[in-house]
């Protein structure tokens, strides 16, 4: 023990001799450690850890393969009414869209994080209700009522974990919505920016619009592969 706190003493005497020294070696070792820790992070996040999804191997995702090359993850309406036809490989196809809402009427007003899902969304990635239900097929129609799903986070800080907050009514950019539902901590997609509310997408079924602007995911149903089900597409 002596001979540690004497080679200590002596190391701390070095250093206050070459304070320049001192800075730029702390500040390298700092920049090393940040770095392989920042890796590390998102090596774990992506390859090391499993989706927070019941069988994970059957989600996939639906992109498009165009003829001069090169693939894209959005799709139209269009495209996700046939995909959610082909009930032959697909239990669940769900679309999803990222985007921001201003909450009003609630104490004071904030800019939040919105998913706009449709509601096969909540069964694809195995969503767990902790209080009220999430949207129905019939809700995520349009012209149907609004209604709203928290996340987990979002409720414990915005409304203090109350659950009583279930048909309490939100002003979402100027539209009044209907919480019907919290769903737990379980639902993570967005690794970035986690959504704060789930609202229903609600695509016409019988919408040829093809503009793409959402992501689409589903899940196979049990048995198919993902060879049959790219042959049936």
């Amino acid at each position: 023990m002596d001979a540690f706190l004497k080679d200590l003493k002596h190391s701390i005497r070095m250093f206050l001799q070459t304070p320049g020294f001192t800075v730029a070696a702390i500040a390298a070792l700092a920049l090393g450690i940040g770095t392989n820790t920042a890796i590390f992070s998102v090596v774990n996040t992506v390859l090391l850890q499993p989706l927070a999804f019941p069988d994970p191997d059957r989600v996939v995702n639906f992109q498009n393969t165009f003829k001069q090359g090169g693939r894209g993850s959005s799709a139209s309406p269009s495209e996700f009414n046939f995909w959610r036809r082909q009930t032959g490989a697909f239990q669940d196809v769900s679309a999803s869209a990222f985007n921001v809402a201003n909450l009003t009427g609630e104490a004071s007003p904030e800019q939040i994080q919105m998913t706009r899902a449709s509601a096969d969304f909540f069964r694809v990635c195995g969503a767990t209700v902790l209080y009220g239900r999430t949207y129905t097929a019939g809700e995520d129609l349009p012209k149907e009522p609004k209604t709203a799903v928290l996340a987990y986070n979002f409720w414990q800080r915005r409304f203090g974990g109350d659950p009583q907050v279930i048909g309490r009514r939100i002003t979402l950019s100027g539209e009044r919505y209907e919480i019907i539902g919290v769903v737990g901590p379980n639902l993570k997609i967005e690794i970035d920016e986690p959504p704060d509310i789930y609202i229903p997408f609600q695509i016409d079924p019988n919408k040829v619009d093809n503009g793409h602007y959402f992501n689409v995911i589903g899940r196979l149903k049990p048995g198919v592969t993902l060879a049959v089900a790219n042959a049936q597409l």
